[in-house]
């Protein structure tokens, strides 16, 4: 562990499992994104800190690892901890045991400090607190060197519209709602048959309410799968994904 570290249970929900009981990966990156934010308060960078700057966190890249699944009734426990900048984003660690203390997910995401009225992006290292540590060290869930490839071929493609509960405070598509699209698209055989064992997220544009965006995937190998999800009008892509899964 690298910086100072903060810890939260969440329990699991009717609600935030699937039609076989198992949490869905979104509630996941849901509870990842909740604790990060507590833990930014905690570290006097906060949304709301940031927002009275005319300033806003964005998450940039994820990757999570879900060795083992996680059952409703069953209770998350989570574990946070900055672990560095790397170029302009500040990274973050994450590591959750289930009730029964197995391993079940490990994370690192990559966060950009944008201009609210510009849109650009702000050094990470102007806008930290000290506590922040500055040297990168090692991840839990390593990203991926450089870009995920683009998608020129697809297998399949669903097409949806933005909903008004797809929009986060920062008033784009929030990080959850790209995984529910990518996981959509999906061959209805491979969703009953087998769950998400990793994922790793870029994000690429900002999604808008009401824009019509096309979830398209591709099989890369065993059990592997790479998705774009493209902004319908103009072909912008919003984010590129690749996923591996495990039976049930």
């Amino acid at each position: 562990m690298d910086g100072p570290s903060l810890s939260a249970s969440f329990p699991v929900h009717s609600y935030e499992v699937d039609a076989f009981g198992t949490l869905e990966v979104p509630a996941i990156s849901g509870y990842l994104q909740e604790i990060a934010g507590r833990h930014a308060g905690e570290l006097g960078v906060g949304l709301e800190v940031l927002r009275g700057r005319g300033l806003t966190w964005i998450l940039a890249r994820q990757r999570l690892e879900l060795p083992a699944p996680v059952a409703l009734g069953d209770t998350l426990a989570v574990e946070t901890w900055p672990s560095g900048i790397e170029r302009l984003a500040a990274i973050r660690e994450f590591l959750a045991r289930r009730g029964d203390g197995r391993e079940a997910v490990r994370a690192t995401t990559a966060w950009y400090v944008i201009d609210l009225a510009t849109r650009k992006l702000v050094r990470p290292g102007e806008v930290l607190d000290p506590r922040f540590p500055r040297a990168r060290t090692d991840s839990v869930a390593p990203l991926a060197r450089g870009k995920l490839p683009a998608l020129a071929h697809w297998e399949l493609q669903k097409r949806f519209h933005v909903r008004f509960a797809d929009i986060d405070q920062n008033l784009h598509v929030t990080n959850a709602s790209y995984l529910t699209w990518a996981m959509e698209a999906m061959p209805v055989e491979l969703w009953r048959a087998s769950r998400l064992a990793s994922v790793e997220v870029h994000y690429l544009a900002e999604g808008l309410h009401g824009a019509a965006i096309l979830s398209r995937v591709a099989r890369t190998g065993p059990e592997a799968y790479a998705h774009a999800i493209v902004h319908e009008e103009d072909g912008t892509e919003l984010a590129r994904l690749a996923t591996t899964w495990t039976p049930r």
